[in-house]
């Protein structure tokens, strides 16, 4: 059964369940909308038992209040230099409004059922936290359920909102901040899990150059060559690492055919290549473009004023474009695989001035030595494919602390295509459990630790209704206070209100900004 089906099954099933609830809304059962809402009065006693040791939870609860605002001023901070890059990046670049949403089935790179079982646990833990320290506080939990959406997607608890206002600003702080406290602290774990434990026993089948990206249409793709794929060999050279295939193809003729063997999904095969510079990228409206030249194309020879020069690596085409100046007219000689085979053009190119498109588009690395050389608008890159070393993504996993590369690779790591993790990427590794087993626990432990490092660093933020918006009221409360020692309550908590209004409007208007100003940009 497909998975559609089953969606389309379980939906009707919940419509269905939907219609008969609506009949019967009770204490207990109430809906918002397609959510149903299961109000209870069972769990209370297992919370209360946890809360006993109040000494031990009243600590946890000031460390997190101190950790909540190192997080709530980091996460401030790095929303508004998203706003700032709202303004440079391109409308294609922009989040979408569905990658703002951390549901899983809204937001696409969320997969379904890792997210819902680690959103679940996220909600629970961060509900029955504030459940708990609540009673550690001694102000009462009116009610404590479920909230599902066809599943269970998380947990509520109530507390008693008379009484929590009631009690000390230090108090009510503790209740807050412990939510978003437990989502990092689990986070924490399950990262370590998922680093130190898992991917720290994780080693390669086989050495050779791991292929991570390829151009359309360029050699290695026309064979048939994928992602994730391992060159063994070329050219009957033996590949143990990235610098035996840098070696092997670094003055290949361009056109002529090589052999390579590719390890892929657990298995060797020989293919036959032709060598060559590959165009990687072409910039519109320059001359390349105009010329008609494409990404894939595999560049053979470039003619200057009757001299021509084989582009037998990135050095020499380097070399070639050096010689050119703005306005002249080059000859461009290249393969393209049309009709079944690669076959052998040219066209005739007439250059801009590379310091008039640096000082356009890239002014910070602009040189006064490329003005007046000549500028054709390519980037390009050896045989069309980009390769890295066997265990260079296992290493960033296993250490994403060793450097800030490493760490925003591992934070984005579902937007990178990597969880779940790719079929054929997890071929190429052997691991001490059966891979059907090891992966799906490692793709859970990452899940675990990306919901519940997203929910407690937004939770934190400044803004009501968010933890973070009480606990920063709470904090401004404290400082007037303590400034201004004449002021009556009232006038501390209209301030403290006032100011914490503002900060939610900066929030909500930062993170709308990061929606909106690349596409208006587009438009202006």
């Amino acid at each position: 059964m497909s998975g559609l089906i089953i969606f389309l099954s379980l939906l009707l099933v919940w419509v269905f369940a939907l219609y008969i609830f609506r009949n019967k809304e009770s204490d207990s059962f109430s809906l918002w909308g397609p959510i149903l809402m299961w109000k209870t009065e069972k769990g209370k006693r297992f919370i209360e038992r946890v809360a006993r040791k109040e000494k031990f939870w009243k600590r946890y609860a000031d460390f997190g209040i101190a950790l909540s605002l190192i997080f709530m001023f980091a996460t401030f901070a790095l929303i508004i230099y998203n706003v700032y890059l709202s303004f440079k990046i391109s409308p294609e670049n922009a989040p979408s409004p569905q990658m703002m949403i951390g549901l899983p089935g809204i937001n696409p790179v969320i997969p379904v059922g890792y997210g819902i079982l680690a959103l679940a646990v996220a909600i629970i833990i961060h509900e029955f936290s504030h459940g708990i320290l609540a009673m550690a506080e001694k102000i009462k939990v009116n009610a404590l359920g479920l909230i599902f959406l066809i599943v269970p997607i998380g947990a509520f608890v109530e507390p008693d909102e008379e009484e929590l206002e009631k009690v000390s600003r230090r108090k009510r702080s503790r209740v807050f901040a412990a939510g978003p406290t437990s989502n990092m602290i689990l986070a924490f774990i399950c990262a370590i899990l998922f680093s130190s434990v898992m991917m720290g026993v994780v080693s390669p089948k086989v050495d050779g150059a791991m292929i991570n990206g390829e151009i359309a249409n360029s050699p290695f793709d026309i064979a048939g060559v994928k992602s994730w794929s391992v060159i063994t060999s070329f050219n009957g050279e033996e590949i143990k690492s990235v610098d035996d295939y840098k070696n092997a193809i670094e003055y290949v003729e361009p056109g002529k055919e090589y052999n390579a063997t590719i390890f892929y999904e657990g298995r060797s095969s020989n293919i036959s290549v032709i060598g060559g510079l590959v165009i990687a990228g072409v910039i519109k409206d320059y001359p390349a473009s105009s010329a008609g030249l494409k990404a894939g194309d595999v560049l053979c020879k470039i003619s200057i004023n009757g001299t021509s020069t084989e582009i037998t690596s990135s050095k020499i085409f380097s070399q070639v474009m050096n010689q050119t100046k703005a306005g002249e007219e080059i000859e461009v000689a290249y393969y393209r695989y049309e009709n079944g085979k690669f076959e052998n053009q040219s066209v005739m190119v007439t250059l801009v001035d590379k310091y008039d498109y640096y000082q356009k588009y890239n002014p910070k690395e602009n040189k006064e030595e490329y003005r007046g050389r000549g500028f054709m608008g390519i980037s390009t890159i050896p045989m069309g494919i980009t390769t890295v070393p066997m265990d260079y993504y296992i290493q960033k996993l296993a250490h994403p602390l060793s450097d800030m590369k490493s760490f925003f690779f591992y934070i984005a790591l579902p937007f990178a295509g990597f969880s779940p993790f790719p079929k054929a990427f997890i071929s190429l590794f052997t691991t001490p459990l059966p891979s059907s087993i090891f992966w799906p626990l490692a793709n859970i432990f990452y899940w675990l630790f990306w919901l519940n490092f997203a929910i407690g660093t937004f939770n934190v933020l400044p803004a009501v209704p968010l933890d973070g918006g009480y606990i920063f009221k709470d904090g401004i409360s404290f400082v007037a206070q303590k400034i201004r020692k004449k002021w009556n309550k009232e006038r501390i908590e209209k301030i403290s209100s006032v100011i914490t209004t503002i900060f939610s409007v900066i929030v909500l208007l930062a993170i709308m900004s990061m929606l909106i100003v690349p596409r208006l940009r587009a438009l202006l």
